[in-house]
């Protein structure tokens, strides 16, 4: 999945796999698996971000707290202005993109079976191809 990204992140941005993205929207922090923020945002010690620099939040469902994914962060990250939320849930095969939040919600969902594309919007403008995601 990293290695699909990096290939298209634009230049200025960044991935992290271990940034506390902070709002004062939601009044907490939340570190997703991975994500892309501005290069000068990880030019600091502190391991917080403003969550509204991230680019995009990507998870992967926790077998043992899929809940935290599928409810707790479909309703903060829009909150904290992360334009892209992208879960991907192995338990099920699936892969979810949300998108066009409006500061409460996101507004389009689409989902995906492993083995198929889904479109990845600007910045990144690319097909993610699932084929190789393994399911557990």
């Amino acid at each position: 999945m990293r290695r699909q990204f990096d290939a298209h992140t634009p230049a200025g941005l960044l991935p992290s796999e271990n940034t506390d993205l902070i709002s004062p929207n939601v009044g907490k922090s939340r570190n997703p698996d991975l994500t892309y923020v501005p290069d000068e945002a990880l030019a600091t010690t502190d391991n917080q971000v403003p969550a509204d620099l991230a680019a995009i939040a990507v998870e992967l469902v926790s077998p043992s707290n899929p809940e935290n994914d599928w409810i707790g962060k479909v309703r903060d990250y829009p909150l904290m202005g992360i334009p892209l939320y992208l879960l991907v849930d192995a338990r099920e095969k699936t892969v979810t993109l949300f998108s066009r939040p409006d500061g409460t919600r996101y507004h389009r969902r689409e989902d995906i079976a492993f083995g198929e594309t889904l479109r990845i919007p600007e910045p990144f403008d690319f097909e993610l191809a699932t084929g190789n995601l393994l399911p557990y």
